[in-house]
Formats: C-alpha cells, structure tokens, sequence
C-alpha cells in the first residue's frame, strides 16, 4: 500500500494511466459479457463485485505502470550511482557487500519509489566501475518479473469476478421468441385486425 501511496506522491503520470487501462479493461469485461449472455441483466451484488474488481484492477495497474516508468528511468538510475560511486570508491577496487547496500541505500534516498523494487541485493564481487551496471541490470529484471507477477493478479481478478457476476446475473423475463419477433410484423398485424 505504501508503494501505491508513494506512486500517487511522485509519478501521477502512473497514476492516470494505471486507472485509465482498468476503466478499459472494465469497459471490455463488460461488453464481452453482456455479449455473451445477452438475455441476463446485472443484479445488485454483480455491480458491487465488478466496482471491487474495478478497485482491485486499478492498483495493480498503476503499480505495473510504475514498474515500467522505473525500467524507462534504470538507464538514469545507472548514471546516478555511476557518479555516487565514483565519488567514493576508485574504478578497480572491489566493493564489498556492506559498501554496496551502503550505496543502493544512498540512491534509495534520493529516489524513494525505488525502495520498493531494490530494497537490498547481493552485490559481491564487482568492481567499483561494474557495480552501476550490476545494480541496474538486477533492476531491469526484478522489474519484469514483478511486472509478469502483477499482470498474473489481474488475470486471476478478471476470472474470479467473471465467474461471479455470471452467477449473480439474472435471466431476463421476456421470453426469448417475443423479444425476437420484429415490431413491423406486430403493427401489420394490429392494423388487419382493426380492418375487421
């Protein structure tokens, strides 16, 4: 929740979008299952099912936009602890793993959003010069495994929540052979028998 709530603080942009594709995908759940079942209607609890799924949609959504805006941004993110390393440690040495949590800590605060996806790492024996390109890497990676685990999420919401609204949908109670008879065909009939 933390990481939502610091999405909303530093990337609206994320925000938006994220909610944006859940309004589509809801768009989309909807019209695929009143295509299908065209002679239910949606009851009461199906409505609350599909807002819930709505709100279970949209944080996953903008957590998986965020996730992409930080794989946009590792390319600026290795730079940043290229020069905080630099700073520090000469090119050839080799940096231990206390050295090497004390500078994702460092970058951590600079960009709070990303304590969430590099909290820590083992990051042994790189030198000083490969350590940016080590910690960027891992970055890209966990990234798009945490993006293929936030889209399963979605697909696993999608599912139950379809399988629930159908069970809740109620069948219509116009027969189905009236409701298929054309209104032309009604009027012509009407008007002979007023003829008579």
């Amino acid at each position: 929740m933390s990481a939502l709530l610091d999405l909303f603080r530093y990337s609206i942009s994320s925000v938006f979008w994220g909610i944006l594709i859940a309004v589509l995908f809801m768009g989309l759940f909807t019209f695929l299952i009143k295509g299908w079942y065209k002679d239910a209607q949606f009851t009461l609890s199906g409505i609350i099912v599909g807002a819930l799924l709505f709100l279970l949609l949209s944080v996953q959504c903008i957590l998986i936009m965020g996730a992409l805006k930080i794989i946009q941004l590792t390319d600026f993110y290795e730079v940043q602890i290229e020069r905080l390393v630099e700073s520090r440690y000469p090119p050839t040495e080799y940096v231990s793993l206390r050295q090497a949590d004390d500078v994702i800590k460092e970058i951590i605060y600079e960009y709070p959003l990303l304590q969430y996806y590099i909290g820590g790492g083992e990051f042994t024996g790189f030198r000083a010069h490969e350590l940016p390109h080590a910690i960027a890497t891992e970055l890209r990676s966990f990234m798009r495994w945490y993006i293929f685990r936030r889209l399963m999420w979605c697909f696993a919401f999608a599912v139950v929540g379809a399988i629930i609204v159908i069970k809740t949908m109620e069948k219509s109670k116009i027969p189905r052979s009236v409701r298929q008879r054309p209104a032309y065909r009604r009027q012509h009939i009407d008007m002979r028998r007023r003829r008579r």
